[in-house]
């Protein structure tokens, strides 16, 4: 497995895609290691994908929208490596004019139904301030974005309440001082519940919530297992089935 530009206990996206392949070969009997590109580039993507081939590779996991150009430059590289694409479309190559091989998996997902039902929700158990805190604006954080707005369209609609919904994207899969200050702000501005939604960037949500007595919404796995009651509930895209 290669990470993205986030890592293996970032408790979401790249996590659970770890813990997955560690099953599976824990029950078939497969060796498996996971590396980390030494930056947020397509480069070392590649460099990263070239070194676990060199080390007996046959099969790569590769989690997330950023691997799209890599999937381009690498499925000729190595035809006899099976290459599994998570939330990645044959489109995804930057525009470049290239087919998929017939080495290659991709499955993407409709982030838009959980997404739509998590806002629903929210809004059904009572509450009328909500945010939407995206990672880096890549095809499957903006459909978990629009159909939460959505779903809290609809349950407001069907219950004749009035709703504000604050909107943004951090740009990056991990949390920091930055973004935990701007969703203080959202808080503190009477936020009652932020959908996190990228990797890692829920810690800033949640720290802030911590201070202001708010709630989250988790993304991609059951985050309410290990956050606990300040998470409402988690928007989820069955991964590990998918991957496995």
């Amino acid at each position: 497995m290669i990470t993205d530009s986030g890592d293996i206990t970032d408790e979401s996206f790249n996590q659970i895609t770890w813990e997955t392949v560690c099953a599976y070969g824990d029950a078939n009997g497969v060796e498996y290691e996971y590396y980390k590109p030494a930056e947020d580039t397509d480069e070392e993507r590649i460099n990263s994908i070239d070194l676990a081939v060199s080390e007996g590779a046959t099969v790569v996991v590769m989690p997330g929208y950023l691997f799209g150009p890599a999937i381009a430059e690498e499925q000729d590289t190595y035809p006899d490596v099976t290459f599994i694409a998570v939330d990645v479309t044959e489109g995804d190559k930057n525009g470049k004019a290239v087919d998929l091989g017939k080495n290659v998996y991709i499955c993407s997902f409709e982030e838009e139904q959980a997404g739509y039902l998590a806002g629903y929700a929210a809004v059904k158990d009572g509450y009328t301030s909500l945010g939407f805190l995206g990672g880096i604006a890549v095809p499957a954080v903006i459909r978990f974005g629009y159909g939460y707005v959505q779903g809290i369209n609809a349950a407001a609609e069907e219950d004749g309440v009035d709703v504000n919904v604050k909107y943004y994207y951090g740009g990056q899969f991990y949390g920091d001082d930055s973004i935990t200050a701007r969703m203080e702000g959202w808080y503190a501005d009477g936020t009652q519940v932020v959908f996190a939604c990228g990797g890692g960037i829920w810690t800033s949500a949640l720290d802030a919530a911590e201070t202001h007595d708010g709630k989250v919404i988790g993304v991609d796995v059951d985050q309410r297992s290990k956050i606990g009651e300040r998470c409402l509930t988690s928007a989820m895209k069955g991964l590990p089935s998918a991957i496995n």
